[in-house]
């Protein structure tokens, strides 16, 4: 059903295009596609990612060791926080060698964050419910490929950011740039990965590096948007999926020189973005914007000595008071010279 109406669209959008004396419309900065949607498409890709007679599977436990770190003085919090509090600050280990690599990050519920690692796998991160801290407790599981098997490349597997509704779990890739959606209410370890989108490689007439692909994804209300780790005068672009793999709305962010995004959220009317740099002399650095209906409400230019590594995604949740809380995670590209730091940054109000 869904490859026949995938199909349709994409011919429909094929005949307008040739209509318009376009002689290659790969190479068109314009699409007629629609607008990717999930209310369309959500049903199709559950049916898709966890077929019929496929039963559930639980992932597997996962060991954590978190441990408390550098929160920096009181003067160095109020300079670099602005309308957030640091409300923890945690570096997670595990003995299991697997774990590591976080890329993306999404609140599931008060009790469980989900993240993505960037060599193909979910893991799933306890949260006591009472205090919003860390618990110790986490399970892991390997991503699977159209076919339910496990990636074959590390290529394949790269995964950057997740968007999460109702137990439906999309994913981000780059090299490969693409979007795929997992059943994990449905299958658990056990979905496997159902087609949303291949993103075109081309974004505003540029043709995107292997290593600069979509980092950062977000289900705003009924749609897709993705946000490139690649610059182009002040900042990153952005832009809305359409059903063809191409972008409506495509849009720059605003950032300092050498910063690029490498994570998005949205709850509501609030939007959240992180952008990263690094170099030899300064090491890495990020840069955390939150808006309200487009407005800034709130930022923070994490520095050391606050605690600062590799953060690549941003997801807006709860604190233990129901306040706005933004949770922070950091890839520590499986280095022991480096961290999977988890912050929690509360909204102040």
């Amino acid at each position: 059903m869904r490859c026949s109406l995938r199909s349709a669209l994409l011919a429909s959008t094929l005949f307008a295009t040739a209509c318009t004396g376009v002689a290659d419309p790969s190479t068109s900065p314009q699409s007629e596609a629609p607008v990717w949607s999930y209310q369309t498409w959500n049903a199709e890709l559950r049916a898709e990612s966890c077929p019929e007679g496929t039963a559930f599977a639980g992932a597997d436990p996962l060991d954590i060791r978190v441990i408390q770190t550098e929160r920096g003085t009181e003067d160095d919090r109020n300079a670099q926080l602005d309308g957030l509090v640091l409300a923890g600050a945690w570096a997670l280990e595990s003995t299991n060698s697997e774990f590591g690599g976080l890329s993306g990050l999404d609140q599931l519920s008060p009790e469980t964050l989900l993240a993505v690692t960037d060599d193909g796998k979910f893991v799933w991160i306890g949260i006591d419910p009472q205090t919003s801290e860390p618990d110790g407790s986490g399970s892991i599981a390997y991503m699977r490929d159209l076919e339910g098997k496990i990636f074959p490349t590390k290529r394949a597997a790269d995964a950057e950011d997740l968007a999460v509704r109702d137990g439906l779990a999309f994913v981000s890739f780059e090299q490969d740039h693409r979007i795929f959606a997992y059943d994990l209410a449905a299958c658990g370890k056990a979905a496997r990965a159902a087609m949303v989108v291949k993103l075109d490689k081309v974004i505003d007439k540029r043709t995107l590096e292997n290593n600069r692909g979509a980092e950062a994804l977000d289900l705003s209300g009924d749609v897709l948007k993705v946000g490139f780790e690649t610059r182009r005068g002040t900042g990153s672009p952005i832009g809305t999926v359409l059903v063809d793999g191409r972008l409506a709305n495509l849009g720059y962010t605003e950032q300092p020189t050498l910063f690029l995004l490498t994570g998005m959220d949205s709850a509501s009317d609030l939007s959240a973005a992180v952008f990263r740099a690094y170099d030899p002399v300064r090491g890495s650095r990020a840069n955390v914007t939150i808006t309200r209906d487009g407005a800034p409400i709130a930022s923070a230019k994490l520095r050391s000595p606050l605690p600062v590594d590799n953060y690549e995604s941003v997801a807006i949740g709860t604190g233990p008071n129901g306040a706005t809380r933004l949770w922070l995670i950091s890839d520590d590209n499986f280095n022991n010279d480096q961290r999977t730091l988890l912050l929690a940054l509360d909204l102040i109000e």
